[in-house]
Formats: structure tokens, sequence, C-alpha cells
């Protein structure tokens, strides 16, 4: 089944999974270097003439993606030599600012760990540097706004206190919680944000890999009883399973519906290192966790956007699932928000919009029940409109009117 996708015009054009594209050269030109590694060296050369191409916004594109460093690494790789001195020069300087973070967060989460163990607090690294060392070869070749970790959901008290004893504020959220607003928030939230006081180097610690509880369960015991060990610069960590590594991938950027490319590059980078057997066991997990959805819709961007290897049995299956292409179609557009490199969350209605979507993640009517009262859940409105306990109820129907106020602030 084709798939279409509008581009900020009145047209369409139909476009399969082997190939999709869309009609803007720099954003094509970031594309073919991302598919360098399933590609020939020359799949990065810049179309003739060479002019034609909007420096400024390929990089904003890059940018606006996360994907700098793996671009400047393709471009480099492949010797080319009509990319403006000035733009190789920028390329190089941000790609050389990720390296000195990444070297800063690998330093800052193996601290973490080793005192989240000495308090007893089980942890694992999920994303972030160590993702990047176990896709790409490379801790330095993916950006990372913060460090991630997973620990032990009975333990979130003792490790809040660890991360302010350790100079980390928490940040999100920012105010202090009552018990039972922070039973409320484990219940709607997944994670804690913090902010260190001394680099400024953003943490967070999960308790959940997603907020939606119904979205993606593991068992627990099998999660921490055989983590994947990925070591990256000489230093060792514990990450998820690798089969459940992956399908938490899908899972999450299909959440954010994929708008940036450096979440569905993961998915192509670790597709090339496995074989079809073991995506046949990771299509049954998923089949057994009710989220083929995003499974297969990571499938077919990776292998559509960036060649990635898939087997035809599978990919079949991924394309004869009608939802699966609207959802496809969706990451499309969010990828190209209005044919533009700006950042689409600082866009009206794009925050809405991907909440809309997270409605077609998972059948049945518990799943999207579990995602409506997260959404209407206001973390926020708790400090904005302090009500006491009894009258935590009011929270509910005030809701709409907050969001509506904080529209119309940000207008």
């Amino acid at each position: 089944m084709p798939l279409r996708i509008a581009r900020g015009t009145k047209e369409e054009s139909p476009i399969s999974s082997g190939g999709l594209a869309f009609r803007d050269r720099e954003l094509m030109l970031l594309l073919a270097c991302l598919r360098r590694e399933s590609s020939t060296p020359t799949a990065c050369s810049t179309p003739q003439p060479a002019e034609a191409i909007d420096w400024e916004r390929f990089v904003a594109w890059g940018e606006r993606h996360g994907v700098g460093p793996l671009v400047h690494r393709a471009m480099r790789q492949a010797g080319e030599s009509s990319v403006p001195p000035a733009v190789q020069r920028r390329l190089q300087e941000a790609a050389s600012f990720n390296a000195r973070v990444v070297l800063l967060q690998i330093a800052e989460a193996r601290g973490l760990i080793d005192a989240l163990a000495r308090a007893g607090i089980r942890s694992l690294a999920i994303k972030g540097p160590v993702l990047a060392a176990a896709a790409f070869g490379d801790p330095t070749a993916r950006t990372s706004r913060d460090v991630d970790l997973l620990i032990d959901p009975e333990r979130v008290s003792e490790a809040d206190r660890l991360m302010a004893n350790a100079g980390y504020r928490r940040v999100d959220p920012s105010f202090e919680l009552t018990p039972r607003q922070f039973e409320r928030y484990r219940r709607v939230r997944c994670q804690y944000g913090y902010r260190s006081r001394q680099n400024d180097l953003r943490v967070e610690l999960h308790w959940r890999l997603t907020s939606n509880p119904r979205l993606l369960t593991f068992d627990d015991a099998s999660l921490w009883s055989r983590p994947d060990p990925v070591r990256v610069g000489g230093i060792e960590f514990a990450t998820l399973p690798r089969n459940e590594l992956f399908l938490y991938l899908c899972v999450h950027g299909s959440t954010h519906v994929w708008f940036r490319l450096k979440w569905l590059a993961d998915i192509a980078a670790l597709l090339r290192r496995m074989d079809g057997h073991e995506l046949e066991k990771i299509a049954a997990l998923a089949a057994e966790r009710r989220v083929e959805r995003p499974f297969r819709q990571a499938l077919i961007l990776a292998r559509g956007l960036l060649a990635a290897p898939v087997p035809a049995s599978i990919l079949a299956a991924a394309e004869s699932d009608r939802i699966v292409q609207r959802m496809a179609l969706a990451a499309l557009r969010s990828i190209y928000w209005h044919g533009s490199p700006e950042e689409p969350g600082s866009t009206r209605w794009f925050n809405a919009w991907v909440s809309w979507q997270a409605y077609r993640l998972k059948p049945g009517w518990r799943y999207r029940w579990a995602e409506f009262k997260g959404q209407v859940a206001a973390p926020e409105d708790w400090a904005r409109i302090p009500l006491p306990e009894p009258l935590a109820f009011l929270y509910f129907p005030l809701r709409p009117l907050s969001w509506l106020v904080r529209k119309l602030n940000s207008r």
C-alpha cells in the first residue's frame, strides 16, 4: 500500500515505504547523509549544482533533528568537497562541542549510578551516550539532551533525596509534592527532571519507561536480571536487554511522532546490527506487549527514509496495517512540520496534535482511558492553583480553562 504525504501544499504524491521523499532539497540531503552506512561512500554527495543548496537551511534542519554529529561524520567520510568551508567549520565546531558534552554526561552518569548503587538503588542507563555506543559504536555520534537512568520504582523518594545531596535541583516538577500528590504524580508521569547546580547538566530519573502505565510494560524481574552491558569510553554501563531496548525506542519515538530524525537514526543503526531472526523475536515481543503499531511504524519509516534492512515478510505485515500507514503519514508530517526547520514545539498547536496522535498507539479502551487521564492531569496546576486535598478533584474540570489560559498567554 503506498503512503501519501502532504508537503505543506494542496498536492499529494504517492510514495512507497521503499523510498520516502520530501520536496525539500536540504532535508533530502540530510537524509542522504543519514543513509550513508547502508549505501555507497558517496551517498552523502551534494546535488549539482552545489549552489542550489541553502546551507543555512541544511544546518538548521540538522540542528532541529539532532543529527549534526552524524551528518558531520558522514560528510567527512564521504570526502565531500563541495560543502562550503564555513559550513564545514560550523559542523566541526558543533560536533566538537557535542563530544565535550557527551564526555561530561558519561562521567556524570557513572558517578550517579555508583552513588545509587551505594544506596542500594538499582539503575540502568537508557538512551544518551550508552545508546549511541550500542547503535553507532561511538558515544559522540548523536546528540543527547540529558542523562537518562531507569531506577527501581519503589525507591523514587530515596533517589530524589540522593540527587539533591549530589548537587542537583529538581526542575520537573519544580515544586515540592505532598505525599498524595507524589502518588498521583507517579501514576501519570514516569520521570523526574533535574539540573546540576555545578554545570547545568540535565538528568532524568525514570521509574517507568512510559508515562502511560498501560502503553509498554515489561516483567521487572526480567529487565533487572539480564541487563545488556555496553562499554563507553572504557567504562561499562548496564542498559536494557537488547530486544526490550529496541522495542522501547520504537515506542518512545512513536509517542513523539518521530519529530526528531535522531530517534529514527537510532532504529536504523540498530537494524543494521541485527539479523532477521532477532527482529522476528522483537516482532513477537511487540505482539505480546500489544505495541505492534509503534514497532511497525518505526520499521516503515526506517526502511523508507533511511534504507534500513527489514525482512520482506515483516515489512509486508507492517505495510498491510492501515492504522500503521496513517501513523507513518503523521510521522512524515511531524518530521517536516510546516515545511520549516523551526522547532515544532514552539509552534502553536503541535503539542496538542502530538497528544492526539497518542490514542492510535495501542488498541483497547483501558489504554485510551489511561492516556486520557494522563493528558488531563496537570501537575503544573497543583503549584499554580493550590487547592486543599479535599478539593483536589476540581483540578480535572479546571484543566481545560488552565490550558486555554496558557495558550492565550503564549500568543
